[in-house]
């Protein structure tokens, strides 16, 4: 995106007037369709998963005030216990602390979420928001509201070395026993796959992938950035990406965090937190580096 510019025009700027006309309304073209393409829903305007910008509700002073309480859930590298400092640490628990650091908040509780997810504590009132990044979808969008964008990823299939049972895609999951992490975006696409032998549940990757490898799974359906980390933590592990796997766009896109509805100040201080450290080289960007990502993984480019 370009920036700005005064009143002094130069003379390429004299000269690049008519091209830049023509892509303004290729612009303003794409726009419009992408607005006609925005998923029915709560929302405003193509602004999925918050209810209004209208606030006054007081829930950013009260953190202010009080104090925010951050619910965290064990899924490397997003959140986990690191072994040598005995602390909590992860993509989204730095990019958490950096957004706290952002909006002048100086007390921080974290919470563990428990085996029912991130939704249910934040509807419980448990905490204020969770550092478990999610993907909207309907269902999700009825009960609670998210912040902006903070980046992106995708699901992938792993299989046994040498891809025994030939699965490269979701049509050959026929008479497979697949498994993934339950209550997840990736068990619930894979939960309207009726062909399936049969669906597992587990309570995080580790379990899983531990099963595959050991034969008591087809395949794993999981985030591409857990799955080569579990094969870089275990070197020679008999397990593999399935190649020519392209996802569908239900099963990747921008992580972001839940809010309940009702909060609609603190909402927006998050998401504006978000934004600002989107543009910073030593905000999100370093994080996702860190963290075995890349800046890629900023934007959402479909093919």
């Amino acid at each position: 995106m370009q920036r700005g510019r005064g009143a002094n025009l130069t003379r390429r700027d004299v000269l690049s007037a008519g091209a830049g006309l023509a892509v303004g309304v290729l612009s303003i073209d794409r726009l419009a369709t992408h607005a006609a393409a925005a998923p029915a829903g709560p929302g405003v305007g193509i602004i999925q998963g918050i209810s209004s910008f209208t606030g006054g509700d007081g829930s950013f002073k009260r953190v202010l005030r009080e104090g925010i309480v951050i619910g965290w859930g064990a899924e490397e590298p997003f959140a986990y216990v690191d072994p040598k400092t005995k602390e909590i640490d992860g993509i989204d628990i730095r990019i958490m602390k950096k957004i706290t650091e952002t909006l002048g908040i100086e007390k921080v509780t974290w919470v563990p979420e428990g085996t029912g997810g991130s939704i249910q504590g934040l509807l419980a009132k448990r905490y204020d928001t969770s550092s478990s990044n999610i993907h909207e979808n309907a269902k999700r969008l009825k009960v609670v509201d998210f912040t902006g964008p903070a980046y992106w990823y995708g699901a992938s299939l792993a299989v046994r070395k040498g891809n025994p049972k030939n699965i490269h895609g979701m049509n050959d999951l026929a008479g497979k026993v697949a498994g993934a992490v339950g209550s997840g975006f990736d068990w619930y696409i894979l939960s309207t796959h009726k062909e399936l032998k049969e669906l597992k549940s587990y309570p995080n990757t580790e379990a899983e992938f531990a099963d595959l490898v050991n034969g008591r799974l087809d395949v794993v359906m999981e985030d591409e950035i857990a799955a080569k980390l579990f094969m870089k933590h275990h070197p020679g592990v008999p397990m593999e990406l399935a190649t020519g796997y392209n996802p569908l766009p239900e099963e990747y896109g921008y992580a972001r965090y839940g809010i309940r509805k009702e909060d609609i100040d603190l909402n927006h201080a998050i998401s504006r937190a978000i934004s600002e450290l989107r543009g910073a080289r030593d905000g999100i960007p370093a994080i996702l580096e860190w963290g075995g990502l890349s800046v890629r993984n900023m934007w959402y480019w479909p093919k």
